[in-house]
């Protein structure tokens, strides 16, 4: 079905029944893709919606940070008026999709700069 008509189709429902308005954006919007959730298909809830004063405070970064991850596309947001929402189902993407090993990697690194600096100084005795 395409756009025109799927307008038209609420626009007939409308004439019919005007206080269906309420139901018939509730129908549409249980299947827009930015009220779903991606993991389960299922309707959004308002409490997987979180604004940016606790995105910054969750995730330990500056406003200048967060508006940078929303510039590049990294995190997926919503604007109503001058307020900005985050799903928290996108904010554990990027942290899954972000996740490294640094006390692994810090742990290596320090094995081998001390590991080179003990030869170096069992070299020099």
């Amino acid at each position: 079905m395409s756009d025109i008509q799927n307008v038209k189709a609420v626009i007939d429902e409308l004439r019919k029944d005007p206080d269906s308005f309420v139901s018939i954006i509730e129908t549409r919007c249980a299947k827009c893709m930015y009220c779903t959730d991606k993991s389960t298909e299922q309707p959004a809830s308002l409490e997987q919606w979180i604004d940016n004063q606790d995105v910054m405070q969750s995730l330990h970064i500056s406003p200048r940070t967060l508006q940078t991850l929303r510039s590049n596309g990294t995190l997926p947001f919503s604007r109503i008026g001058n307020k900005l929402y985050y799903r928290n189902s996108d904010i554990q993407r990027i942290l899954q999709n972000h996740y490294t090993m640094m006390k692994l990697r810090d742990s290596e690194s320090r094995a081998k700069l001390h590991g080179n600096k003990a030869q170096s100084y069992g070299n020099g005795k």
